[in-house]
């Protein structure tokens, strides 16, 4: 009894020192760097998926395990911390937080919410798009936590049209905690956002809820079915569409930076992964899996005849005003707001032209290699804690806000945790790599061999997918990037081929409240049963897979020429070769390290 108690108070603990101690006979038995390093990969895995550490310390794992493991050297597995890439998104988030700090999401969704109807069908998906398009530029948790209690106040007029503005006002203001449940990219225990009445503690995340008193007024319970299913539509559409939103640019989310990085990394800059090239295979296969997540949700919570008429149990007037007037308290855009957006608006385009694919861009003024997404990120960044928010004299202006952006600001908003769990990916796929792990593992799957590729990719993406609905996605696209990028070569294929589409695959977690913060946020009203999520998420996550498998052999072979094998994956697949045969002559001579 007493040791039973022992454990369970000290829980963590037990999780941390347990799984090393069970996973030692790995390193005994195989005695080989593979094996030393396959102990570091599962033992980083198992961390990542019960959080037993803070997902971003266990991303720090790599600099102290690997060179006691003698898998690498510390200063080659440190400097991954400071990848290029890494800069690119710091400067993508604090250009974020600018728009954040100054309101301009929440001006963008409420005037994108009254171009819809207000018919729950149409409302539904004004909401899906609003969230898709503002998680292209921002983090999915801001974007949801602020989008999640709009659509709070707008369900209270919508489908309880008796109550007060008051009513409507108190539940699209007010807080509640719940406890973080997902290690996925955002880090939700590490990042710090205050936006509207939502911030983000080390502990727990504080999102807009309604309390005890407001929940009493608007019942939920005593609503019609009808409404019920109105109102499970519309938490899952935010969240799905806050999934979906951030693989359609380059700097959405992190996997999609982790694959860039990799791609890069192993074909010396020539992997052809651009953000204009990502753009334009990435938006598409986004904007269609929002469209199809949004007519799941009706056909699965309202019926396929929903989209055409309107419902009985709903006062779309006082809807559309309850939009109308939240908006209206907003003003007229500020000075602060134009700049913000001009400072997007340059971020973006420079961006693109730095090297657009079908013309020259910017970027080839400069030698090769001098130039990088990173550039115009960091210095536009910049600009920002320099650039007057106001016309008027600096002196009449309180001091934090009078440019548009202060470093005490970004310190306590910046999510410096996911810079530091893409550094540990990156570590983590590039001691796999050095090891040979990667290339043994892809070795396994060459069984696969005779398999036509659009079949193997689809594999790769379902396998994907239904990995990171129990584990952080940038730490399965961490994961899977090296291993992918051996099996392209051991199969003969580009292997960015491989890894693109599985990258975006990642972003596909819809079945559980754990899968991503998005989700939690949605599922903490109290609106939700798993069930709700699993019926319409599997379903989800299965056609936005074969949308991605489509779309990579048709629109990323069309575009990528990914049936032509370039001159750096010829090399690549020569090393492979001779790698390959240096392993098994190995491992014939001595005891198999699995």
């Amino acid at each position: 009894m007493w040791l039973a108690g022992f454990v369970r108070d000290n829980k963590p603990l037990f999780l941390f020192l347990i799984p090393p101690v069970l996973l030692l006979p790995l390193v005994i038995i195989g005695n080989s760097q593979q094996s030393n390093c396959a102990y570091g990969l599962i033992l980083m895995a198992f961390y990542w998926t019960t959080e037993a550490l803070p997902v971003s310390i266990t991303a720090l794992l790599p600099v102290a395990l690997f060179p006691i493991m003698g898998v690498g050297k510390v200063a080659p597995i440190a400097s991954k911390y400071f990848n290029p890439t890494i800069f690119n998104l710091i400067g993508a988030l604090t250009v974020a937080i600018a728009i954040e700090r100054w309101g301009v999401h929440k001006r963008f969704a409420l005037r994108f919410l009254l171009v819809f109807g207000t018919t729950p069908s149409w409302l539904i998906l004004g909401f899906m798009l609003s969230t898709f398009t503002l998680s292209m530029w921002l983090l999915n948790i801001p974007t949801t936590a602020m989008m999640v209690p709009i659509a709070q106040a707008v369900l209270t007029k919508l489908l309880a049209p008796e109550f007060s503005q008051q009513t409507a006002d108190k539940l699209s203001g007010t807080t509640a905690e719940i406890t973080p449940m997902d290690g996925a990219v955002e880090v939700i225990d590490m990042l710090r956002v205050e936006i509207n009445q939502e911030r983000v503690t080390d502990s727990t995340t504080t999102v807009v809820r309604p309390t005890s008193a407001e929940a009493e007024e608007f019942n939920y319970e005593a609503l019609d079915p009808e409404s019920q299913r109105i109102c499970k539509a519309t938490m899952l559409g935010v969240c799905y569409a806050a999934n979906c939103g951030g693989i359609a640019v380059l700097t959405g989310t992190a996997p999609n930076l982790v694959m860039k990085a990799h791609a890069d990394m192993i074909s010396d800059g020539q992997s052809g992964i651009t953000f204009a090239s990502w753009f334009i295979f990435s938006f598409p296969v986004a904007l269609i899996s929002v469209l199809l997540a949004w007519l799941c949700l009706q056909v699965v919570f309202l019926g396929p005849r929903s989209i055409f008429r309107p419902s009985a149990a709903v006062n779309s007037k006082k809807a559309k005003q309850c939009l109308r007037e939240q908006y209206q308290q907003l003003g007229k855009l500020s000075f602060a707001e134009k700049a913000v957006l001009a400072h997007l608006v340059a971020l973006v385009l420079a961006w693109f032209t730095i090297d657009p694919g079908f013309v020259p861009g910017w970027g080839s003024l400069f030698r090769k290699g001098y130039m990088g997404g990173a550039v115009p990120s960091i210095l536009i960044a910049s600009l920002l804690f320099v650039f007057p928010s106001s016309r008027r004299r600096n002196r009449d202006i309180d001091p934090s806000r009078r440019t548009l952006l202060d470093w005490d600001t970004l310190n306590r908003k910046f999510p410096w945790g996911v810079t530091l769990l893409m550094g540990g990916g990156f570590a983590l796929a590039h001691t796999c790599k050095e090891s040979g792990l990667s290339l043994w593992l892809a070795n396994q799957m060459t069984g696969l061999v005779g398999v036509p590729n659009w079949a193997l990719v689809s594999i790769v993406c379902l396998m994907v997918s239904l990995c990171t609905e129990v584990a952080g996605n940038t730490a399965i696209c961490s994961i899977f990037m090296p291993i992918l990028s051996d099996l392209g070569n051991a199969v003969g294929t580009n292997p960015v081929f491989f890894m693109l589409p599985a990258a975006i695959t990642t972003s596909f977690a819809f079945m559980l409240p754990v899968a991503t913060p998005p989700n939690t946020i949605a599922f903490s009203y109290g609106y939700l049963r798993i069930i709700d999520m699993v019926k319409v998420g599997w379903l989800i996550n299965l056609l936005c897979v074969t949308v991605v498998s489509i779309a990579v052999n048709t629109l990323g072979m069309a575009y990528f020429h990914f049936d032509v094998l370039p001159e750096w994956a010829k090399l690549a697949e020569i090393t492979s070769q001779n790698l390959t045969s240096t392993i098994y002559s190995i491992v014939n001579r001595t005891t198999p390290a699995f």
